[in-house]
């Protein structure tokens, strides 16, 4: 497969990563056009439009079967970008997805996880985003452990001020010899910063874990926290406040 990139956006492409390990495209995968090469039509809409696009994805899969058990790997990744000539503004994305498993016997072992990044900018503002997410599973005769983690955020800067947020999840079920359970958290924080050093903030924290012991007994454990702020000038003033239950039951 062959990609026609313009030479100034080639070097975008590095920077895209699966899993901590960057996606590398081969040379042999691009076909650079000069600008003589182009048809008519085209140089001429690339100069009214001002803009440069591009675009490029791979896939691959692998599959290893041997004294360990079978592995089988998958990923896959794209970027694009559209740019203005004069670099004054710009829209860039890039994301890329990767599964792994093992099957060794009665043991199953799975990880999948994905990865997504959008940049938005202009002469007086600045957009970015960011979001993942990663579930692993082992599961061993009638045991079995899941958890999957989530996470996102995003900022904004442009003549007001600047503002931010993020949140991130965690969810996990095991059943491990009879007994089995349950446990969810869950994090925000935001914040909103103006010019004139003015600003608002928010903070909380969630959680419920569930546990069933193997006679039937359910213990219940849950707790919760906020907090916020805001300030103006020489005025500033707080709120927090948290709670915590336990129950058992059976």
């Amino acid at each position: 497969m062959k990609f026609d990139l313009l030479p100034c956006i080639a070097c975008l492409l590095a920077l895209t990563v699966v899993e901590g390990r960057s996606l590398r495209f081969k040379r042999s995968d691009f076909v650079f056009r000069p600008d003589h090469e182009l048809t008519w039509e085209e140089r001429e809409l690339a100069m009214r439009r001002g803009h440069t696009q591009s675009s490029a994805a791979n896939t691959g899969s692998q599959t290893i079967v041997g004294p360990q058990g079978i592995a089988h790997q998958t990923a896959g990744g794209s970027v694009s970008s559209n740019l203005a000539n004069d670099g004054s503004s710009g829209q860039l994305s890039a994301a890329n997805t990767q599964q792994q498993s093992l099957q060794s016997g009665d043991r199953f072992q799975s990880q999948n996880s994905g990865q997504s990044q959008s940049a938005n900018f202009g002469k007086d503002h600045q957009q970015m985003s960011n979001a993942n997410t990663n579930t692993n599973t082992v599961q061993e005769g009638a045991n079995i452990r899941q958890q999957t983690e989530g996470g996102a955020a995003s900022s904004v800067v442009d003549k007001l001020g600047s503002q931010a947020s993020q949140a991130q999840t965690t969810n996990e079920r095991y059943v491990n010899n009879g007994q089995q359970g349950t446990r969810s958290t869950g994090s925000s924080q935001s914040q909103n910063i103006g010019k004139d050093g003015s600003g608002q903030g928010a903070n909380s924290n969630t959680g419920v874990e569930t546990i069933v012991l193997p006679d039937g007994t359910v213990i219940t454990k849950s707790f919760g926290a906020s907090s916020s702020f805001q300030s103006s000038g020489k005025i500033k003033v707080g709120a927090m406040a948290s709670g915590l239950s336990n129950m058992v039951q059976g």
